[in-house]
């Protein structure tokens, strides 16, 4: 049997298979992974399709999957994939790209956050290298400081070589404070080898196209991280 899916049939199929899953109470382990299997497909059918209805209704399944505490791997696959849609995955119509939806993006790389892992780090680590949306790149910087940072520092490294080359052409409070908040997270607990770092909380408290209370931000955080290294 052929199954031919529709907008209409996305979202009723995406109602039935969240219902059985809150009603489903004792299933064995063939019938948990057929209807997890089912599940998925629907859900991927909705986060590819054109419709910004069905992406939004495959991000609250998501949503509620990860607050469930039982994102399957399958899960990960559509996050990254959303997570770059419209500028690695693009759909082009008539010469340009008709799939282009930042506010998805965003979505998708906040949840990317939840999920700890290298492969999802990795979907951070792409997004920051390629996005144009500052918003996106702000919410991608939250996202992979929830992952925490190694001693290694090339996740902070990637943060803020994207931080400058936007802050030379852009600048973005947003994206300020996301990079505020990751040196701090970077240099909690441990000494601060990052030359980076000082600099780039120089340069945010120095800047004056930054706002006073980013700029103060940047000069509190650049006075703790300073106070550490001298302890």
């Amino acid at each position: 049997m052929y199954l031919i899916w529709n907008n209409k049939a996305l979202i009723t199929g995406f109602c039935v298979f969240a219902s059985v899953t809150v009603a489903a109470q004792d299933l064995s382990v063939e019938e948990s992974y057929l209807q997890k299997s089912v599940e998925s497909m629907v859900i991927n059918e909705q986060a590819k399709s054109g419709d910004r209805e069905n992406k939004y209704a495959a991000l609250q399944y998501i949503r509620q999957t990860i607050d469930n505490g039982n994102p399957t791997d399958d899960v990960q696959e559509i996050l990254s994939y959303m997570a770059l849609e419209g500028i690695l995955n693009k759909i082009r119509a008539e010469g340009r790209t008709v799939n282009n939806y930042p506010d998805i993006r965003m979505k998708a790389v906040e949840y990317l956050g939840d999920l700890k892992g290298e492969k999802a780090s990795a979907t951070l680590i792409r997004v920051l290298l390629v996005e144009n949306e500052p918003s996106v790149i702000a919410e991608a910087v939250r996202s992979l400081t929830k992952h925490g940072f190694d001693e290694s520092s090339y996740a902070l490294d990637i943060i803020l070589y994207v931080f400058r080359k936007y802050d030379s052409k852009m600048p973005s409070n947003l994206l300020a404070v996301s990079v505020i908040d990751s040196c701090l997270a970077f240099t909690e607990g441990s000494e601060v080898k990052n030359p980076w770092v000082y600099s780039t909380l120089l340069h945010i408290s120095k800047t004056p196209s930054y706002v006073r209370p980013v700029r103060d931000y940047a000069g509190e955080a650049l006075s703790k991280v300073y106070g550490k290294s001298r302890n």
